[in-house]
């Protein structure tokens, strides 16, 4: 437990709309240490995502509680949120999410903008984080120009920019061909092992999830551990 960096015990959430009311979580509970590479696999709709904006305190969680380095996510203001979410949480989608008008340098630099980091700085550290994930010939690239790959490459640059503790995954692959998702979860087994990053993948692909460090699965907003995981 003194080496879990994050912790979450009794997660339930449910949306309510008019007098009905959905259960997508129930009772969910698990940590990730530092360092950790883990893994959560389950059919579409199974609430994977959910949980995910629960851990990265982008929604509240009905009942439970998720602990981030000891302190409790879901008690702090949003300020106190925001704040970690910039400097200790990337975030990486299926969807990549990169800013059309920006270019690959200038989409990677802008949360350490947003945190208040010089732009000299910023486009420094940008500019390495691209050349970590094999992408210094595209600094200037803007999303439309580049392929689907490259564009997960530059959204995990992004997520790591930072230097986060973890970083949540939410179907990095789903809109890959086999091949380049397998080069794109090579990159994050890479970068976690450099960097120290913990990640926590969310895949419905049962192969890449197999080659992470544990998994677990998660069935109609029950979690639990894959067996031989």
């Amino acid at each position: 437990m003194s080496n879990s960096l994050l912790v979450c015990h009794g997660l339930r959430k449910v949306y309510r709309e008019a007098q009905i009311e959905t259960e997508v979580l129930n009772d969910v509970g698990f940590s990730i240490d530092a360092g950790e590479l883990v893994g959560i696999i389950g059919a579409s709709g199974s609430g994977k995502s959910t949980l995910l904006h629960l851990l990265g305190a982008l929604d509240e969680p009905t009942d439970g509680d998720v602990f981030f380095k000891g302190q409790k996510l879901n008690a702090m203001n949003a300020n106190k949120q925001a704040k970690i979410r910039n400097q200790e949480v990337g975030f990486v989608y299926q969807f990549h999410h990169l800013l059309a008008d920006f270019s690959a340098m200038e989409n990677v630099a802008m949360p350490l903008l947003i945190g208040g980091i010089s732009a000299d700085k910023a486009k420094s550290q940008a500019q390495s984080m691209l050349d970590q994930v094999g992408l210094s010939h595209r600094y200037e690239h803007r999303p439309s120009e580049l392929s689907g790959g490259e564009r997960q490459r530059v959204a995990i640059a992004r997520a790591l920019v930072n230097k986060p503790s973890l970083v949540l995954a939410d179907e990095p692959t789903g809109n890959l061909d086999h091949k380049t998702a397998l080069e794109i979860y090579d990159l994050m087994r890479k970068l976690n092992k450099e960097s120290g990053t913990a990640f926590l993948v969310v895949t419905h692909d049962n192969e890449l999830a197999s080659k992470l460090d544990r998994c677990m699965h998660m069935q109609d907003g029950v979690l639990e551990l894959v067996e031989g995981a």
